[in-house]
């Protein structure tokens, strides 16, 4: 689903821009700036540099709207608290098991990925402080 947003080479304002067929004199008169000034704003959104805030104006005056939204790059969000819940989880029974080992406690144990398993959805569910560490 990320990849369906990828930033355009010539960046948004250009492209829309493009689609709708505005000018660069049409889209200043319409901000009621220079020129100049909506080339460094394009330049800007090309480096990265461009504020939300100007991002948003410079929609509205070509008739757009910005969506901003910050979304998984793969999969669901809940993929993403799961696999910390799961790093968590592993380090947790790794160390249980090896002081198990050395107290010759380990017959009879479940398999360690069964146990991570089991104890990253309790890790999920909770979501202690120290969850992101």
């Amino acid at each position: 689903m990320a990849q369906t947003f990828t930033k355009p080479l010539g960046g948004w304002i250009a492209t829309f821009q493009e689609a709708i067929g505005m000018s660069v004199p049409a889209l200043a008169e319409r901000l009621g700036v220079s020129r100049n000034s909506v080339y460094s704003s394009i330049q800007n959104e090309q480096a990265g540099t461009i504020s939300l805030n100007q991002l948003d104006k410079m929609a509205e005056a070509m008739g757009g709207k910005l969506v901003y939204a910050i979304i998984p790059r793969e999969g669901q969000v809940e993929e993403i608290v799961m696999a910390q819940a799961r790093k968590k989880a592993r380090r947790i029974i790794q160390r249980t098991r090896a002081h198990m080992a050395l107290e010759e406690q380990t017959e009879g144990l479940r398999s360690q990925e069964e146990m991570v398993e089991e104890l990253a959805g309790e890790i999920a569910r909770e979501m202690p402080r120290d969850f992101w560490k």
